[in-house]
């Protein structure tokens, strides 16, 4: 029979083995650790706009391909994110134990000016004219019950409210991407290029941004040692390393379309310009409806 069934094509694999072995295979396969995926993060950090090309050149099985790439990335920034603030809050449940008498007289300056109420006042002004006046009406009550938690929750542990949303990140940056390809395109309208081209090259991109603010997390973290020598040294490596980006971004543009520094510069800065707006204005309505309805 070989590696594979002659039927079916399922690959001829014991699993009767030791959990270990096997746990290892899953995390394997799915972050792909092997010569690929170090291969794929080289040239994603170090070549704009290469892996792009190389993936319309039709040489993709030497490569992540980008989904799984962005995906795989994302994972391991916010696994590192959230092993970072439970750092944070335990240092933050051991201080509080010195803070106990503050916080109740914070608490009564707090009753004073209820932070409900301006959020209560929006949610009433509400009325949606596709809807009737009863679904209105639950509308509204279930936003208001779901407002009132989530402030209530930021108030008691802010730090643990923002990490329960972090979860949400990805789908955001995800459902972002085909709208921030499609502003590409209508940039390079004229460069003959398809849609495609441009949600590959932007999801290369994304992938490249989060795993800048990922080593730069990293750099964090030892910058918190206050050793001398070394935060300063790691300081102005993190400093480059953010130059590094916006330099990389442009490239991208430049090595992928093959249009002149000027022009690409131009167009840089009006999609960086675009990218700005589109964004403000996603993360303002997707963060509303996370907060009024999840």
């Amino acid at each position: 029979m070989g590696n594979y069934c002659g039927n079916c094509g399922q690959e001829a694999k014991e699993l009767r083995r030791p959990f270990f072995r096997l746990s290892r295979e899953a995390i394997s396969s799915l972050f792909e650790l092997d010569g690929r995926s170090f291969r794929t993060l080289f040239y994603l950090l170090t070549k704009p706009a290469h892996l792009s090309k190389e993936y319309f050149s039709g040489r993709r099985m030497q490569y992540t391909p980008p989904l799984r790439l962005f995906l795989v990335i994302s994972v391991s920034f916010f696994l590192l994110v959230s092993f970072y603030t439970s750092i944070r809050s335990m240092e933050g449940i051991l201080s509080a134990n010195h803070e106990i008498s503050g916080e109740e007289v914070s608490a009564s300056t707090d009753d004073e000016e209820d932070p409900l109420a301006p959020t209560l006042a929006f949610v009433e002004s509400i009325n949606l004219p596709f809807f009737d006046e009863q679904t209105n009406t639950n509308l509204r009550r279930a936003m208001s019950a779901q407002a009132e938690t989530n402030i209530n929750s930021m108030i008691e542990d802010p730090s643990e409210f923002f990490r329960g949303y972090l979860e949400y990140i990805t789908v955001f940056i995800l459902l972002m991407i085909p709208l921030l390809a499609l502003i590409q395109k209508l940039i390079y309208i004229r460069s003959g290029h398809f849609y495609v081209e441009h949600l590959v090259l932007t999801l290369h991109n994304h992938a490249f941004i989060i795993s800048i603010v990922f080593v730069n997390s990293l750099i964090d973290l030892v910058n918190g040692s206050r050793i001398p020598i070394i935060s300063s040294a790691f300081g102005y490596l993190g400093a480059a390393i953010y130059i590094w980006m916006w330099v990389y971004l442009f490239l991208s543009l430049k090595n992928y379309f093959q249009q002149g520094y000027g022009i690409t510069l131009l167009k840089y800065l009006t999609t960086t310009i675009l990218y700005g707006f589109t964004l403000g204005f996603g993360v303002t309505v997707f963060a509303g409806i996370l907060f009024f309805l999840f």
